[in-house]
């Protein structure tokens, strides 16, 4: 191979930007071990072996493992959210959940003033809820509201926090995880 030819094959390696070198040495991995093609983008997806048994001999499968989704999925996943964090998030995500009969959407199929028959377990978790929320400005727990019970996305979530779209994630996550540790350390989850 000629210099030139080792010069422009430099520049064409050189044009594409990280996300898209790691998506081809991924696509070629997947398809060096067998798997159909995928979409892969910033390490939210991880391509495993796992064992498995058939007829007494273990036998290896690769599995694909979705480390994307939801934000706080993304930093369960890498492990920025301590276990007292994800204890408080999983406490507010089971009293959401108590209010099942308080969804965004109407239930046509429900009776008005009919109660859904947990009405006990609703009116709980709307008054835990309210205390909890009570702890914080209602900024703080606006973001940590929609990003771990809506599923917003972090930056769209931090740009009410700062107006630096760099610093808008980073905003978001810090904010989650300290509502996440005051709520752990006032409700005693930890």
């Amino acid at each position: 191979m000629g210099r030139a030819a080792k010069a422009s094959k430099k520049i064409k390696r050189q044009s594409k930007t990280p996300a898209q070198r790691m998506a081809e040495a991924v696509m070629a991995k997947g398809e060096a071990i067998g798997a159909p093609a995928i979409q892969v983008g910033r390490g939210m997806h991880e391509i495993v072996d796992v064992p498995l048994r058939d007829a007494g001999r273990v036998v290896t499968e690769h599995t694909l493992i979705n480390r994307g989704g939801t934000p706080v999925a993304r930093w369960k996943a890498a492990k920025l959210l301590s276990d007292s964090q994800v204890a408080a998030i999983d406490h507010c995500e089971t009293l959401w959940s108590r209010l099942a009969g308080k969804a965004l959407v109407m239930d046509l199929a429900r009776i008005p003033g009919a109660g859904q028959g947990n009405g006990w377990a609703e009116q709980e978790a709307l008054d835990d809820l309210k205390r909890i929320k009570g702890y914080f400005p209602a900024k703080w727990w606006c973001v940590f509201e929609n990003v771990c019970r809506f599923d917003e996305t972090a930056g769209f979530a931090g740009s009410a926090l700062t107006k630096c779209r760099n610093d808008q994630v980073t905003a978001a996550r810090i904010t989650v995880q300290f509502v996440a540790d005051v709520i752990a350390m006032k409700e005693r989850l930890f």
